[in-house]
């Protein structure tokens, strides 16, 4: 067996064929969009953008058809194009080992993280574009959080409230001439779901044949629209102002824009300050990883395309 030296990507005899054509998408593609809510939305618009902020046109109205007599005049119609603005922030975090752990690990620890930084950027990414976590409504680094829509339903008290939910918000973006694709809810809304039993028999499951999937599989269905949940927005069953327990949309009026794929560097000589406490990585035999991602959000007509299920009363 041949020894190439050195390995390298532009041979694939020398392990070019570990990294394919297009590999700044493969940890998105693989990774993220599995594990976020928001990106895994069918519709979703998914670019790269070459810069730190990209203007998108976006198509408004409908133009309208009558009816005219022969040789009549023609009613003149038309719609408008609307501008959205798309902007690239960072997301990034830090993580490090000692020299030690890394030589005498059972298992390489730099890789068994990879999983769960991933799911880090994909909770940082839910959170921003939801303008919420499991606590309550926050400051969203994108350019839009689709849980200030003005649009909202609110939850009832009834078994099948939920699901009377979803359909009240997909019946008022169908109203203004949206398909509705996706819902994203609160994680409790798995329980409500599987626990929902029909009227005077609480033995019969309310959804065994209404939710396809299952809600063991990611993406189970109901009204033929994937719901897929997440710990970043609140829970079910706690009524307060303002409580936001899910989002319904149609998600090809949002953009997920990248300008950087999730990327790491490693070093053993950097100095790292950890809430004033100063780490010397070559003095103190310590090995840092940085990972860092730019991406930006935006939804078009965010008060028409997308609806807010809340939970305030």
């Amino acid at each position: 067996m041949a020894n190439q030296i050195p390995l390298l990507e532009g041979t694939d005899l020398a392990g070019g064929f570990l990294v394919p054509d297009g590999q700044a998408g493969v940890v998105f593609e693989r990774g993220l969009n599995r594990q976020s809510a928001v990106a895994g939305m069918p519709g979703l618009r998914i670019r790269r953008v070459p810069g730190k902020r990209e203007k998108l046109t976006e198509y408004v109205g409908r133009p309208a058809v009558t009816t005219v007599a022969e040789a009549g005049p023609k009613v003149a119609t038309g719609a408008e194009y609307a501008q959205v603005t798309l902007d690239m922030v960072k997301g990034a975090a830090i993580v490090m080992y000692t020299q030690e752990l890394i030589e005498d690990a059972q298992e390489d620890p730099t890789v068994l993280i990879n999983n769960d930084v991933r799911s880090a950027f994909a909770d940082w990414l839910d959170s921003n574009a939801l303008g919420r976590t499991s606590s309550g409504q926050i400051v969203g680094a994108f350019n839009s959080e689709l849980s200030e829509t003005s649009q909202t339903t609110e939850i009832g008290t009834t078994g099948d409230a939920l699901a009377k939910s979803i359909s009240a918000a997909m019946a008022l973006i169908e109203g203004n001439g949206y398909n509705p694709t996706g819902a994203i809810l609160s994680w409790t809304a798995k329980a409500n779901l599987r626990d929902a039993r029909t009227t005077g028999d609480a033995s019969i499951p309310l959804y065994s044949g209404g939710v396809q999937g299952g809600f063991v599989q990611p993406d189970p269905e109901l009204f033929g629209i994937p719901l897929r949940f997440t710990t970043n927005l609140q829970a079910m069953g706690a009524p307060a102002a303002g409580r936001v327990i899910g989002v319904v949309g149609d998600f090809s009026q949002a953009v997920l824009g990248i300008r950087q794929d999730i990327q790491v560097d490693f070093s053993d000589q950097a100095t790292v300050d950890v809430g004033g406490t100063l780490h010397h990585m070559w003095q103190q035999n310590k090995v840092g990883s940085r990972w860092e991602a730019r991406m930006g959000f935006v939804a078009h007509d965010l008060n028409r395309a997308f609806v807010a299920i809340i939970d305030a009363a």
